[in-house]
């Protein structure tokens, strides 16, 4: 009976548009196809079971109405209303023929043709109202358009959103809209959102998320974001999980509460874990715009981490990024061996290349670091400060043991701590560190400021590092020519290279500790070659044999410098205090530098471009000094009066 009388009233309304031209609307259970009378066509009827429209095929007994209204469609738009427990869908004409959609509740289930392409081009799917017990699965292969317009999906048994397409999805958040999705607790999902494709996330809306099982948001490859606002609430795992690359442009990402990292990027693999060669497969996190805070409070965790390089620039607005971690160590051990995982607020396993942007990165945690990576760090541009106020982590966590100055002699320096250990450290690599510009602000409150396992090369920029160990250390060469660089030690060195050092110009300030430990160091059997640029050195003692080549004057108050033996003894002590150290030759004042502290006492090694051999020079201290200043250095220097004044003669 069903079948005859939709037949009638099929009848009626093919009558109905004829004569007004409206649309027809087919509703099957919760969704509505909707055919305007312009492209309808013919309507086939098969054996008066079923209805063809547009080539979507009806069985009579599936349409529940049908009927004309003023309503106005739009083309390839699939437009999904969540109501409490329940969900309507109404689909456009043109694509019906294309799609399988399914309602259960306010489970929404779209299945997309694989006859979609090209000539058919993207459909939108638009999702808004509210449902406590629903969700969104989509499978197709071709890419889509995907908007949220004032949408709250929360599913207590599966991801809020889980598309099973490989193409693009262009995510959309509709201006001024605020969207929220929550997944259910205790599932196997990998993510509150979950999406197979590659993702471009965009619009003037608010994205809320958060994740019960696992992640908040995973994607099995790329997440690229522009203009929106991205709000990860809290997540069992990651914040964001995606593989291939992560890429932010512009807008907000704000994550906190996660139980395990920020924001992960990863190469993606195949099933036997081979890295896939793709273009796109670069495990990169690449930032050129918009608001990072990040604050990962979980034991171990990491704020943002990449497989591949990190690169931080400015593109239009300058990216402003906020990274803090607190928790402490995680230890596990694996075939007797054990294996320490600390916080760190910006990590890479490979490089990591800042160019532009405002960057405050911090751990707090024992052992916790601002910044690591596995290969290079190059800074060129921007503004990083990196805080590692955490104690350090093991039962030796000190370095080596460092004899005194004997006649002659002192001994190797270096960072050292036991096989289950980690020290933390404010920035890391252990590859070389390269400055060109930019402004860097190292804090370690128990250990090394600034570490490189290679080489460190400064040619411009302002970095300033105050440590508890080395404020910077290199494991081989240490290079300045170029910028403002001053290292403060309250218990080792200021500057100290295990190779050579090498000042060609710029600024080179160090302050160290009493006892053996100097301003400027210079590993066993190293040398110090000074070429050209100021430098300032103070400590314990002088810790630095000058190199045969060097080419400009200085001045020392240790006994051995210029030898041929390493080490110098600390025979000369200057006293300094009000706030700044002043070097004149008379009345010429060359230049001043500022104490970290209003008092400060050591072995002094000093030189200028402006300095000749065999001519005297004084090392004095003033609490005021007219000048520019610049990270701790001012040159030429207008200084009323000086005092605690010790003269010494240039070499």
């Amino acid at each position: 009976m069903k079948s005859i009388k939709t037949l009638f009233c099929t009848l009626l309304v093919v009558c109905n548009i004829a004569l007004n031209a409206q649309t027809l609307n087919v509703q099957t259970g919760s969704v509505t196809y909707q055919f305007p009378a312009s492209t309808a066509g013919e309507m086939v009827y098969d054996n008066a079971t079923t209805l063809t429209i547009q080539g979507k095929t009806f069985a009579l007994t599936d349409i529940d109405r049908m009927y004309v209204d003023n309503s106005v469609v739009t083309d390839n738009l699939v437009s999904v209303n969540y109501s409490g427990t329940t969900a309507s869908v109404l689909v456009a004409g043109n694509v019906a023929q294309y799609l399988t959609i399914t309602v259960d509740g306010a489970h929404v289930s779209a299945l997309q043709s694989e006859l979609v392409g090209d000539a058919t081009g993207k459909i939108t799917y638009s999702l808004e109202g509210t449902t406590t017990n629903g969700g969104f699965y989509h499978e197709g292969t071709y890419k889509i358009d995907l908007v949220l317009n004032g949408v709250t999906i929360t599913n207590p048994t599966g991801p809020a959103i889980n598309i099973q397409n490989g193409k693009k999805i262009n995510f959309t958040l509709k201006a001024g809209s605020t969207n929220t999705l929550t997944d259910g607790a205790g599932g196997d999902w990998k993510g509150c959102v979950r999406i197979k494709g590659h993702t471009e996330m965009k619009g003037q809306g608010t994205l809320n998320i958060t994740g019960k099982t696992a992640n908040a948001f995973w994607g099995k490859e790329f997440l690229e974001l522009k203009n929106c606002t991205l709000n990860i609430l809290s997540a069992v795992g990651d914040g964001i999980n995606v593989n291939q690359h992560f890429t932010m442009e512009s807008g907000a990402l704000n994550i906190s509460g996660v139980g395990d990292d920020g924001v992960q990027v990863s190469y993606e693999t195949d099933d036997y874990g081979t890295i896939i060669e793709e273009a796109d497969n670069t495990g990169a996190a690449t930032i050129s715009g918009g608001t990072i805070d990040i604050t990962c409070t979980a034991a171990g965790t990491k704020g943002l981490k990449a497989e591949g390089p990190i690169s931080i620039s400015e593109f239009g607005t300058v990216p402003n990024i906020t990274i803090k971690t607190t928790g402490g160590t995680i230890v596990e051990t694996v075939n007797s061996v054990k294996d320490t995982s600390v916080c760190v607020a910006l990590k890479s396993e490979t490089s990591i290349n800042i160019s532009g942007g405002v960057l405050t990165l911090t751990s707090t945690g024992q052992g916790g670091r601002a910044m690591t990576c596995d290969q290079t760090i190059t800074i060129s541009g921007g503004t990083t400060t990196a805080s590692a106020e955490g104690s350090n982590y093991g039962s030796s966590s000190g370095g080596w043991w460092k004899p005194q100055a004997g006649p002659g002699g002192g001994g190797p320096g270096g960072g050292g701590s036991s096989s289950n250990g980690k020290n933390a450290k404010g920035v890391k690599a252990k590859g070389a560190i390269t400055i060109t510009g930019g402004n860097l602000n190292v804090y370690s409150a128990n250990h090394e400021g600034m570490e490189s396992k290679s080489a460190i090369t400064i040619s411009g920029g302002n970095v300033y590092v105050k440590a508890g160990d080395d404020a910077i250390n290199a494991a081989g060469d240490f290079t300045i020519s170029g910028g403002v660089v001053y290292g403060y030690s309250t218990s080792n060195d200021g500057l100290d290279s295990n190779g050579n050092f090498y000042i060609k110009g710029g600024v080179a300030i160090g302050f160290g500790a009493g006892g053996a430990e100097s301003g400027i160091d210079t590993g066993e059997g190293r040398y110090l070659y000074v070429t050209g640029g100021y430098a300032f050195g103070i400590g314990g003692r002088v810790d630095a044999t000058i190199g045969s080549s060097s080419t400009q004057a200085y001045i020392t108050g240790g006994s051995s410098m210029g030898g041929g033996g390493w080490g110098g003894g600390g025979s000369s002590s200057q006293s300094l205090s009000g706030g700044y150290a002043i070097i004149s030759q008379g009345n010429t004042r060359l230049f001043a530098v500022k104490l970290p502290t209003t008092s400060y006492s050591g072995s002094v090694f000093c030189t200028a471009p402006s300095m000749t051999k065999n001519t005297s020079y004084t090392v004095g201290s003033a609490s005021s000094v007219t000048g520019t200043e610049e990270n701790g250095f001012i040159e030429s220097p207008t200084v009323s009066t000086v005092s605690n004044t010790k003269s010494y003669t240039a070499k």
